[in-house]
């Protein structure tokens, strides 16, 4: 064998080995499961354009989050932008677990706030963190993002039995969504208003979805709040 025959096969075995290690450390985007309706924004702030709203169910691929946890990078639909971390739930142990509350047995990429956006300190994350954490089914029903967006009202009858089976809670409890906030009492007997999108229970005669951080139970031809899930 030449030398100039073996300087290019060892360059070649060089760059296969540096392809391959390229290869090998490149993984796919985490997949998150979008729990409420969930609009993406061009960056981290409120105020920020929106880029797509992704219907509840829908499937996101996740790039990467904040340190802090609060936001995440996603891509939808060939479009990049940044949504809340709390309305993005993964599967761990049979459970649905949102990106906020760090599962430890999902490695998340960590990101950082590109320099080209404004406000790209924690009060540019907080901003759009709390159109999640303090409200961030504003923007799912049509309200102000982070704004109480109605009233409970009145008073239904609720009837005997208004109690779900067991299999059903769980059901619930394993596939949450993001929260409403309402003026009023969360009692059984309240009459939610038509601004809440209820998600229905398969299987079952009755809706649920999450009035003021509490799960409820809702009959959907009243929209009466029949049963309330207690606070673990």
């Amino acid at each position: 064998m030449t030398r100039k025959l073996a300087t290019i096969l060892a360059a070649a075995a060089s760059t296969t080995m540096i392809a391959g290690t390229a290869f090998a450390e490149t993984s796919p985007p985490l997949m998150a499961t979008a729990q409420g309706d969930v609009t993406i924004h061009a960056g981290v702030e409120a105020s920020s354009k929106t880029v797509a709203t992704v219907m509840a169910g829908s499937t996101i691929p996740v790039e990467g989050c904040l340190p802090d946890g609060t936001i995440c990078q996603v891509t939808y639909d060939g479009m990049n932008g940044y949504a809340p971390a709390s309305q993005l739930g993964v599967m761990v142990d049979g459970q649905m677990a949102l990106l906020s509350t760090n599962p430890q047995s999902v490695t998340v990429n960590q990101i950082q706030v590109p320099g080209d956006n404004a406000n790209k300190d924690a009060q540019g994350a907080a901003a759009l963190t709390g159109a999640a954490a303090g409200g961030a089914a504003g923007a799912a029903v049509g309200g102000p993002v982070g704004a109480v967006v109605g009233a409970l009202v009145g008073a239904a009858g609720v009837g005997a039995a208004a109690k779900p089976e067991p299999t059903t809670i769980t059901w619930v409890e394993k596939h949450p969504v993001a929260p409403v906030y309402l003026k009023g009492e969360v009692a059984t007997g309240k009459v939610v208003p038509d601004v809440v999108t209820l998600t229905p229970v398969p299987d079952s005669t009755y809706a649920y979805g999450n009035i003021n951080d509490r799960t409820v139970f809702v009959n959907p031809d009243n929209r009466a709040i029949v049963y309330i899930v207690p606070a673990s």
